[in-house]
């Protein structure tokens, strides 16, 4: 897909024996910052390894009408709920033409909300049950054995917020149980944590560049967290769960299976794996820059979170070791 923007993955096994990767794009027709925030939309691809590269198949959720409360949905995480596949996505509402290349204009986004799609297998066919939980965005869902969900969600203020609902299909039933749990963060992966008999695990990213209180690691690099009840987090020691290594200030290292390393200013949208209650391979958002942006900056930190017209956003796998490693 060389002419769109790529955003975000995220991986779930099929009965089929293929990976179902869904993610979000837009056209690289309009800027990638703000196009995402009214153009994007949710797709998925397949590979036969979770590694990929995966093949674009379909779109999933299209791009919405001009009185759909999801014109633009982005942001997609994707459980296994017994003989269902749910889809939480963030979307919103915004008025006016949407941006086109002849006139790449900015929204004013309203109405942001998460919400739901199912379906029987990953290739589908989707069903929209509309929106679930209003005004939070960033959704990742843990589903109990009986249905019952966990859904973490980052709030305005980069800061964790859980909802609960007592079965996933209770389109009504989705109740905050506790805000601004853990500060300061976005793009959160959260998964039962089968190692310690309970509870879940969590890897985010730091945003105190963005926040009041201070971080845990690098500014905008990875940190690790744990908690039994999805409430009270403790964060580990050490705390660094990725990118490979750091050299501060938005130095962020990402490491090549030849061995090689690349530096990236912004790694986003963290998602993982899990497979037989193992997390086994860890999804990253990453920008590569223009030569004109990094060329006015005077370094990684100097440069904006999202650039306009990056020379390509995509995204990477990272294998993860297995608890016996």
């Amino acid at each position: 897909m060389d002419d769109w923007w790529i955003w975000g993955t995220s991986v779930v096994p099929g009965d089929d024996g293929d990976y179902h990767a869904f993610a979000s794009r837009w056209s690289k027709e309009i800027p990638f910052s703000p196009g995402w925030t009214s153009n994007s939309h949710i797709v998925r691809g397949t590979a036969p390894t979770p590694e990929g590269p995966f093949e674009f198949v379909e779109e999933v959720v299209s791009p919405g009408e001009s009185g759909d409360w999801d014109r633009m949905s982005h942001n997609p995480s994707v459980v296994r709920a017994g003989d269902r596949y749910l889809l939480y996505y963030y979307g919103c509402h915004y008025d006016g033409p949407r941006p086109t290349p002849d006139d790449p204009h900015g929204v004013d986004r309203d109405g942001s909300a998460v919400g739901l799609a199912s379906a029987p297998a990953p290739d589908g066919p989707w069903e929209k049950h509309g929106p679930v939980i209003d005004g939070e965005t960033n959704a990742v869902p843990v589903v109990d054995d009986d249905g019952g969900v966990t859904v973490f969600v980052r709030d305005g203020e980069f800061e964790l917020s859980v909802y609960r609902a007592d079965h996933w299909s209770d389109l009504d039933g989705y109740e905050l149980v506790a805000e601004h749990v853990l500060a300061p963060l976005e793009d959160h992966a959260v998964w039962e944590d089968q190692d310690r008999d309970g509870g879940f695990q969590m890897v985010a990213k730091d945003m105190s560049a963005h926040h009041e209180n201070d971080g845990y690691v690098d500014s905008y690099a990875g940190f690790h967290a744990t908690s039994a009840d999805g409430v009270e987090w403790t964060v580990s020691d050490p705390p660094a769960a990725y990118p490979h290594a750091t050299g501060g200030d938005r130095d962020l290292r990402i490491r090549w299976d030849d061995g090689t390393e690349t530096s990236f200013p912004n790694v986003e949208r963290a998602q993982v794996l899990v497979e037989d209650g193992t997390p086994t391979h860890l999804y990253l958002a990453v920008m590569e820059y223009s030569e004109e942006d990094l060329a006015a900056a005077d370094g990684p930190a100097d440069l904006a979170s999202h650039a306009k017209w990056p020379a390509d956003a995509r995204n990477v796998c990272i294998p993860l070791d297995s608890p016996s490693e």
